[in-house]
C-alpha cells in the first residue's frame, strides 16, 4: 500500500490523527526534504523507520525502487515538505506509475494552500487550480490574456522571488482593476491575507518587502465583461490620442494622459490597450 499523506502548511497542528497513524506504521517515508521532514516527525513524536528523500530531480529514479518495496509488501507513505503531494509538489509521476502497476493508492487528506486561501476568499463561482504560471515574462503573458473574460475564478502559486513580476504581468494582462486576494505565509506566525485590484497589491507589495517573502498563493477573482461592451463607446478622438501616446510612453501614462487631455473611463481606455497587445 502506498499512502499520499497531507502534512502542515505551517502550523505543524495542522494534521489529522490518521495522517499521524500512517506516519507511525509505515515501513518507509518518501520525503521532499527529509530535513523538513524531521522536523514534523519529531514534533510529533512519531519513531519513523526509513525516510527516503523523492523530489522532482530523482522521482523516475526513485519510483523504480518503490515499485519493488511495494512488492515486498511495505507499507509506503509520500509526503512533501508542506501541504498534499501532488498538488505542485513531486507524486504525479509516482502515482501514475503506482497505479499502473496494480498496486493499491490511498490519499490521507489534509492541508492545502489554495484550498485554504479559496475558503477565505468569498468566491462564488467555480474555480480553476492552475499552479506556477511559467517562470519568463512571455510565457506568463501568454497564459493570463487567455485569462481577461472569464466567469470563474484562477488560482495561482508563485515563488517570493517571482512576485512582483508576476503581479506586474497580472496587472499588464488585466487591467488595473482586476480583484484578486493575495494569501502570504498561511497559517503561519506572519500571515497576511489581502483582497483588493491588483494594482492596489502591487503597490502593496513594492512598498512591503517582507510581502515578497514566504510561500504564496494568488486568486484572481472571474473577470469582468463589462468592459469589453463599453469599449465601443470610445470616440476616435480618444483612440487616435491614445495610440500616438503609446508610441512613446507605458500603457498607465498613456491612459493617465489620455484622460487628461480627451476624457474617456479609464478602465475602458486601459482595456482597449490590453486589446491591442
Amino acid at each position: 500500500m502506498l499512502y499520499i499523506c497531507a502534512t502542515p502548511i505551517g502550523n505543524l497542528k495542522d494534521i489529522t490523527l490518521r495522517a499521524l497513524e500512517v506516519l507511525a506504521l509505515s515501513d518507509i517515508i518518501l520525503c521532499e526534504d527529509t530535513r523538513v521532514s524531521k522536523n514534523l516527525l519529531t514534533h510529533h513524536h512519531i519513531k519513523y523507520k526509513r525516510l527516503v528523500a523523492l523530489h522532482e530531480h530523482n522521482e523516475n529514479e526513485i519510483t523504480e525502487k518503490v515499485l519493488n518495496w511495494l512488492g515486498e509488501g511495505l507499507i509506503l507513505t509520500q509526503i512533501s515538505d508542506a501541504g498534499t503531494p501532488g498538488i505542485s509538489d513531486p507524486g504525479a509521476r509516482l502515482c501514475s506509475k503506482v497505479l499502473a502497476h496494480g498496486f493499491k493508492i490511498s490519499p490521507i487528506p489534509g492541508a492545502c494552500a489554495y484550498l485554504s486561501l479559496l475558503s477565505v476568499a468569498g468566491v462564488h463561482t467555480q474555480s480553476l487550480f492552475y499552479g506556477f504560471l511559467p517562470s519568463n515574462r512571455s510565457g506568463r503573458h501568454k497564459i493570463l490574456n487567455t485569462w481577461r473574460s472569464v466567469d470563474y475564478a484562477v488560482c495561482i502559486y508563485e515563488a517570493p522571488h517571482r512576485i512582483l513580476a508576476c503581479v506586474r504581468d497580472i496587472f499588464e494582462c488585466l487591467g488595473p482593476k482586476c480583484e484578486i486576494i493575495m494569501g502570504r505565509e498561511l497559517t503561519k506566525q506572519f500571515e497576511t491575507i489581502k483582497k483588493c485590484n491588483i494594482e492596489e497589491l502591487l503597490e502593496f507589495i513594492e512598498k512591503d518587502p517582507n510581502q515578497q517573502r514566504g510561500e504564496l498563493v494568488l486568486i484572481l477573482y472571474p473577470t469582468s465583461k463589462k468592459a469589453d461592451a463599453l469599449m465601443d463607446s470610445l470616440s476616435a478622438t480618444q483612440i487616435n490620442t491614445l495610440n500616438l501616446l503609446l508610441q512613446e510612453l507605458p500603457p498607465k501614462k498613456a491612459v493617465t494622459l489620455t484622460h487628461k487631455i480627451v476624457g474617456g473611463n479609464k478602465d475602458i481606455l486601459y482595456n482597449y490597450v490590453i486589446n491591442l497587445k
